[in-house]
């Protein structure tokens, strides 16, 4: 609980300031996020890979900051020019075994922390002068816990069908349902209150979205949590976990968001 009241005003801060703290932020997240990844991954830990993952993924998310000046696909050129590199390096290295598994492993990490992450950069910078970017990036975060919240509280309430115990026993069918109505609700009352200029039924069309993405996001990183054997990804937030364990969701809504206001909205 601690963590959260000073966690989430500081995170509201950086998005109301913009640049340079907003980037600053999430390049650190990202970077964290990466190193704990890497930590509990099975691939080869050699510093070559560290050194790769780590200035991929910074590349990425600076990208995301000057993606709106010149143009939005620069993210993609960087993402794929990031994937080209690391099957080459591979390729040519003698050890031609297991390629394809080291190739996953020196991907995974930057794709799933740098590129989702530098979405956060594009949305915010949308429009400089009305910031309806900094109040969509807002809303996308907000309804993101709010998701979370609702499902934990709704499946602690009245949970009793299980919905992936394999993967996640404590999650309910209920649960999922109470952070979706939670994710509709917290949206069209944000929407109104910061005055983005969409009608209500896009504002529950948006959470509902959210709502879906932000729970199958956290399904996604507690399988792979199962999969390497580990409660938490880290200890750096304390009753969180790690970085990552608090990105689960966010990381798989950000490019959701971004792309439903730049290309639909």
């Amino acid at each position: 609980m601690l963590t959260a009241l000073v966690g989430v005003p500081i995170l509201i801060g950086v998005i109301w300031l913009g640049s340079p703290w907003l980037p600053i932020f999430v390049v650190v997240v990202a970077l964290l996020g990466l190193w704990e990844f890497y930590q509990i991954g099975k691939g080869p830990r050699a510093p070559l890979y560290l050194a790769f993952g780590g200035v991929w993924t910074l590349t990425l998310v600076i990208s995301g900051q000057v993606g709106h000046r010149w143009s939005d696909y620069i993210p993609h050129l960087a993402l794929s020019a990031g994937l080209v590199i690391a099957l080459a390096w591979l390729a040519l290295n003698h050890k031609k075994e297991g390629v394809v598994a080291r190739w996953s492993y020196s991907v995974i990490g930057p794709v799933l922390l740098g590129f989702t992450l530098a979405h956060a950069l594009m949305l915010r910078e949308l429009d400089d002068i009305a910031d309806p970017g900094r109040d969509w990036l807002l809303l996308a975060l907000l309804v993101t816990f709010a998701t979370d919240t609702g499902a934990y509280l709704t499946g602690r309430s009245i949970g009793a069908h299980k919905m992936a115990p394999s993967i996640s026993p404590n999650k309910t069918w209920e649960g999922a349902i109470g952070g979706l109505l939670w994710a509709v609700a917290v949206a069209a009352a944000l929407g109104s209150l910061i005055e983005l200029s969409v009608p209500l039924w896009q504002l529950a069309m948006i959470g509902s979205i959210v709502g879906v993405v932000a729970q199958l996001g956290d399904l996604a990183e507690s399988s792979l949590k199962r999969y390497v054997g580990v409660k938490d990804t880290g200890t750096i937030l304390p009753g969180h976990g790690g970085a990552l364990d608090r990105l689960d969701s966010i990381v798989f809504v950000l490019p959701v968001v971004y792309y439903l206001v730049a290309l639909a909205l």
